[in-house]
């Protein structure tokens, strides 16, 4: 997708005001996490990055335009949290519930839906996957509570 340089600037200044700082991020995670991994039979361990390029390159300050909120890795079983895409609580909660479904989900499955001609928006385990962030507000009184 292209944003016309006209939203440029609106976008940034969103992004500065709702991107979580990482302590928050953290607290969020710390007590939510072990109810959803619990809830999804997920082992898998977080990390929190600035972006994707930060994490794929060492180098801070690195970017780029792919707009990932999070990742999941089956080859290390890692959730990858992006704070530089994350916007309130629900986004957290979304991204958590997200990437736990996909460690849940057969690999090489999910790269053959790919090779077979699935988008992000058709692929089963991404439409999966978005259907059960749905249920996100279940975790949200576990948040309330944090500054």
């Amino acid at each position: 997708m292209v944003i016309p340089p006209r939203y440029v600037s609106s976008i940034l200044i969103l992004q500065q005001k709702y991107n979580m700082n990482k302590s928050k991020l953290l607290n969020i995670i710390n007590k939510v996490y072990p109810l959803i991994s619990e809830d999804y039979s997920c082992s898998a361990k977080v990390e929190i990055h600035y972006n994707i390029y930060e994490r794929l390159s060492g180098v801070k300050g690195m970017s780029g335009t792919a707009c990932a909120q999070a990742e999941y890795d089956w080859n290390e079983n890692k959730i990858y949290i992006y704070s530089s895409k994350m916007i309130g609580e629900e986004g957290i909660l979304r991204s958590l519930i997200h990437e736990c479904v996909h460690s849940n989900q057969c690999k090489a499955k999910f790269n053959a839906y790919y090779l077979c001609g699935y988008t992000y928006e058709t692929h089963p385990y991404e439409i999966e996957a978005k259907d059960q962030e749905k249920k996100w507000k279940k975790y949200k009184q576990n948040t309330i509570r944090i500054g």
